[in-house]
């Protein structure tokens, strides 16, 4: 998860979800506890959730909002539960995510990561565009960006 000052609130979450579901994706395991014969439960490790912004860059507002005409991804959260990380979990959901979008009519996505994360977006194809004019949290910020 992230820390306090730079987790979306359940009603952010909400509004994304309500508004741009098509622009999240969830990486699952079969929960182990549900051998039971029924169904296998699938238990939500890692998720991606995003919206569109008509804008080539993230500013507060592209990352606050929903605008269906964009085409731009303001990608808004990477996430990996705590007991799955560093097992390229990530990187699996951010090529996933991104190969979805090459099927789209989506220019560019767009991101906002601290320094030491920078290396995990280069890898999946992203590039640094600077530091970022968005303000969440205490710790800054670096832009980077991936045209598809």
């Amino acid at each position: 998860g992230f820390p306090q000052d730079e987790a979306a609130s359940l009603k952010s979450l909400q509004y994304r979800q309500r508004h741009a579901g098509d622009y999240f994706l969830g990486a699952y395991e079969v929960d182990p506890s549900s051998d039971d014969g029924s169904s296998p439960r699938r238990r939500l490790i890692g998720y991606i959730c995003a919206t569109l912004t008509p804008q080539p860059t993230l500013t507060h507002s592209a990352m606050s909002t929903h605008e269906p005409e964009g085409t731009h991804v303001a990608i808004h959260s990477v996430c990996v539960a705590t007991s799955h990380r560093h097992r390229g979990i990530a990187s699996a959901l951010v090529r996933e995510y991104l190969a979805r979008l090459d099927q789209a009519r989506i220019e560019s996505a767009l991101l906002i990561a601290h320094p030491e994360l920078v290396p995990l977006y280069e890898r999946v194809g992203f590039t640094v565009v600077g530091p970022s004019a968005v303000v969440h949290g205490a710790k800054p910020w670096v832009e980077l960006k991936r045209e598809l």
